[in-house]
């Protein structure tokens, strides 16, 4: 189970799981927003607790940068699970990243220079740059904003209540 966390403006800050969201409604940190009504209805030892699928900070919290961090994962989630050369959906035993320009021909690791890619490309590719292989990629690797990276996860988990704040 997944929750939408808000910053106090209402600003899409990321998705976490629910036992964070329900520690940031414990401790007072967060709470519903204000008419939302989809919730997910969790067993405990004396019943039952209504956690919202969305959740707003009580207080703004400044978010300094305004790209997502480079990781595997941010990667992955920015392709949208993707090969970036044969178009096929990535699945955990089949996913890699391929440096675009081969690291050992001066290739850097950073955003503009990694996709998503399955084995199969990978090995195809090689070391040798796409055009080299005669393989095409399927769009430019770009540096994206954490507000992208969230929106897109937020599309692929797709939940009806969190449109209010997800524009596709």
């Amino acid at each position: 189970m997944d929750v939408l966390l808000l910053n106090n403006t209402e600003e899409v800050l990321n998705v976490i799981p629910w036992h964070r969201a329900v520690r940031l409604m414990y401790t007072g940190k967060a709470s519903a927003p204000y008419g939302h009504e989809e919730y997910y209805r969790i067993a405990t030892g004396e019943g039952y607790f209504e956690l919202p699928t969305a959740i707003v900070l009580l207080q703004y919290v400044n978010i300094p940068y305004k790209n997502a961090s480079l990781s595997r994962k941010n990667i992955l989630r920015r392709d949208e699970y993707v090969c970036q050369y044969c178009e096929s959906d990535l699945i955990e035993s089949n996913q890699t990243l391929d440096h675009v320009l081969p690291v050992s021909r001066g290739g850097r690791h950073e955003w503009t220079n990694l996709v998503a890619c399955c084995k199969s490309c990978n090995a195809t590719k090689a070391n040798r740059t796409p055009e080299e292989a005669d393989m095409r990629l399927l769009r430019e690797p770009a540096v994206p904003s954490r507000r992208v990276l969230a929106v897109k996860l937020i599309n692929k988990k797709t939940k009806q209540g969190w449109k209010r704040w997800v524009s596709t």
